[in-house]
């Protein structure tokens, strides 16, 4: 095994040689593309098995990883890294307390591990990701997932599929979107992230919004993703209706004069105009 320390003195000498190695600011164990930097590095050339320490940088097929320490294999491209990680590849950012290389596709972030792509964030505290199928699992009791909109899906079990933008959400599905002013629970969901974003909700489902309730054994709802476009729902099975109706504007002195001169109302009429602006209605 070869050791390798950063050493003052060398790199000075570098500086004095002007060697084309000074803009590494440690040394690297390089093979198939694989290339590891940090403060200290041990590295067996013949296994490719290698340690790193300090300001770990691990560099890989257009991926980048940072960590404080990291055990690394440059021929099998795994490795294990630890201490404030961050990695990128692509379009996906993740941060994690541990980092897990298990080849050059598929990877996991343990530890309040959080992976990004374009507007959405999924965080747990485990995270399975394939980039090759731009695939991230959650892995553990809970997961969830958050748009730049303020949206927010949490569940017990998270899947989202970067290239379909399908996301699917088991046990205790707890929706809540603020731009649409709207609220969610089921048992499973599968939210459709393109095509203004419609999420299907299946068992114990109950979707509320603008203080209007639908539930039922199943929800549909269309333009979840656009809230200028307005909901469409459709419910299946065991279906019950909360409605609110909206306040009607306060009749003026000229209204009033009108009606008078129409004709008067009924007392009858008007107590049933007044349950209609201020009950609930319920359908089952």
């Amino acid at each position: 095994m070869m050791k390798i320390k950063t050493v003052a003195a060398l790199a000075a000498a570098f500086m004095l040689l002007g060697s084309s190695a000074l803009y590494v600011p440690a040394f690297a164990a390089q093979g198939s593309g694989f290339n590891v930097k940090a403060d200290e590095i041990e590295y067996d050339m013949t296994s490719g098995n290698g340690t790193a320490k300090g300001n770990v940088v691990i560099l890989h097929d257009g991926g980048k990883a940072t960590a404080a320490a990291a055990e690394f294999n440059s021929k099998t491209m795994s490795g294990k890294l630890t201490g404030g990680v961050v990695a990128d590849k692509d379009d996906a950012h993740i941060t994690c307390a541990t980092f897990v290389m298990h080849n050059e596709d598929f990877v996991s972030a343990v530890g309040e591990a959080s992976v990004t792509k374009e507007d959405k964030t999924l965080t747990a505290e485990q995270i399975d990701y394939h980039s090759d199928a731009e695939y991230a699992e959650t892995i553990g009791s809970w997961g969830q997932l958050t748009s730049t909109d303020g949206s927010v899906l949490t569940a017990a079990q998270i899947t989202y599929n970067g290239k379909t933008g399908l996301a699917e959400a088991t046990g205790n599905v707890d929706i809540v979107s603020p731009p649409r002013n709207l609220t969610a629970k089921a048992d499973k969901a599968i939210y459709d992230t393109n095509n203004d974003g419609k999420v299907e909700l299946i068992g114990n489902a109950t979707a509320t919004q603008d203080g209007n309730t639908v539930s039922g054994n199943r929800l549909i709802m269309n333009n979840a993703g656009n809230a200028a476009a307005g909901q469409r729902a459709e419910a299946f099975g065991n279906i019950k209706i909360v409605y609110v109706p909206e306040k009607q504007p306060a009749q003026t002195e000229a209204n009033t004069a009108a009606a008078g001169s129409e004709g008067t109302q009924t007392e009858a009429a008007a107590q049933d105009a007044a349950a209609e602006t201020t009950g609930q209605v319920e359908a089952a």
